[in-house]
This record gives structure tokens, sequence and C-alpha cells, in this order.
């Protein structure tokens, strides 16, 4: 034994023989990432594996544990990215890869941009379902789509009707329009993925985590009901008509006071419960 490796022996067997140094230890063994978390201390040369435990200690303590494991066992990182990803996604909050978890909690919006031809070339399906509101579905090379202010206000007071509709099908299409006219009052919903990048992140703060695994349950349990919505609307001659007399109807009120009652009443067609 070498003078190195009985210095190494002495070291330990001191270590075990006083409990502050073993507490110690065993903190570094199995919580490596014990000091205090500073998200502003981030930037781009802060390692994403680190932000992830760092992140994980304090949001997802079983996720952490599993990741300090598989750490000390010798893992890549590669293998720690899958890890990671898979279990966060797994608790509600979809990610991809660790690249972006330094920039807040990363959520993906899938708002509409009625003014954005791409949207209509994306969604042609949907021109049956604009056509009442007399959208102008563009044509040729184009910037920006005209869509006057009545629209978005007929619109949403159809979402509006729809969605406090006792037949739950005729409920699931207010939900389509809902989208359309980004009145869900779910943001993930209603702002577009540039009108959402514009707002400060949600942290990884407790809080936050539990309203953005709220946030994105709701919203995918209106997307479901929006494809859903889209599907009865087009397959419904009579609920088709009964929009465009609706439309009709709010225009020309617009037209005469300039403005909607928000507990307007609008007659629609029986899909699975009743007329209203």
């Amino acid at each position: 034994m070498n003078t190195f490796s009985a210095t190494y022996g002495q070291l330990a067997l001191a270590l075990t023989g006083d409990p502050l140094l073993l507490l110690a230890s065993a903190v570094a063994t199995f919580d490596p990432f014990w000091a205090a978390f500073d998200e502003t201390d981030i930037d781009d040369e802060t390692d994403p594996l680190q932000i992830a435990l760092q992140v994980t200690r304090g949001a997802f303590p079983d996720i952490y544990a599993e990741a300090v494991e598989r750490l000390r066992a010798g893992a890549s990182y590669a293998e720690l990215d899958r890890l990671l990803c898979t279990a966060i996604t797994a608790k509600g909050i979809p990610l991809d890869d660790l690249d972006s978890i330094g920039w807040g909690i990363p959520l993906n919006a899938v708002g509409v941009d009625l003014e954005d031809p791409e949207f209509y070339a994306v969604h042609s399906d949907l021109f049956p379902i604009l056509a009442p509101f007399g959208i102008a579905i563009p044509e040729g090379e184009t910037y920006s789509v005209d869509v006057p202010e009545c629209v978005y206000a007929a619109g949403r007071a159809v979402a509006a009707s729809l969605t406090d509709h006792p037949d739950s099908a005729l409920r699931q299409v207010g939900w389509a329009f809902a989208w359309i006219f980004s009145c869900s009052g779910n943001s993930l919903i209603d702002d577009t993925a540039e009108s959402l990048a514009e707002i400060p992140p949600l942290s990884w703060s407790a809080e936050d985590v539990a309203f953005a695994i709220e946030l994105v349950e709701e919203a995918d349990g209106i997307l479901r009901d929006v494809q859903t919505g889209i599907e009865t609307l087009k397959a419904s001659p009579d609920l088709m008509a009964a929009l465009e007399r609706n439309v009709a109807h709010l225009y020309r009120e617009l037209k005469k006071k300039g403005k909607l009652n928000e507990r307007k009443r609008l007659c629609w067609a029986s899909v699975s419960v009743g007329a209203e």
C-alpha cells in the first residue's frame, strides 16, 4: 500500500467516524444538486443536463432521484436526456429534449390567426365552416387576409352560444368555434406560437408546474372536442343551415345596434339531445 492509498483509507475511516461528515457524504452521493437553484443564473453556457437535474429536484423529486441513480451508474447524456424528457412528458408537460428546459416550462400554442394566409393553406377543410361568416378565402400570393371586426364578434357569439348548450355534441361544435375565434379562455388554444413567445415563460416553481400541467390537460381536452365538433358540423346539413341563419342574424344586429347582446340566445338544429 503506497502513501496515497494509506491516506485515502485514513480519510475514509475518519469520514465514517464523524456524523456530520458522514451526512455530507450521503448528501453528495444521493443529492449532488442540493444547492439552491436560481434560474436567473442560466445562460447559453449552462449545461442543459445540470439545469434539468436542478429543475426536477424541485419540481419532480422522483424523477430527480432516478436520474441521479442512473448518473452514478454511468449513464450517458443521451440516456439521461431520454429518461428526463420521457418522465417529464409523462407528468403532463411535453418535452422533446433538454435544450429548451433552461428557459422555463415549454408550452405549445395552437391558436388561429385568421389574417395569416398560411392558416387557410393548412386548413382548407375549414372553408365550408368559415363561408357563412363571409371570410374571403385568399387566392394567389398574399401577405394578409382582411378579416373585419364583425367576423370576430359574430364568431365569438356563436362559440359562446354553443359551448353553453345542453347538447354535448353542440358544445363540441362550440369549442371548434372557440378555437377558430380565439375565445376558449385557454392561452394554448387562443394564442399562436408567435404571440405566446412574447409572453414570459412559466418558471419551474411548484405553483407554475401545477398550473402548466392543468393548462396542457385542459388544452388537450379542448382540442379533442374541436376535432369532433368540426366533423359533427360538416356532417350535418341542418346544423350548417342553422349556422348560416344565426350568422346572418348576428350581422343584422351588429349593423343595426353596433354591438351584440352578450346573452344572445341562438337557435340550433338538434344533434343528440334537442334543439334550443
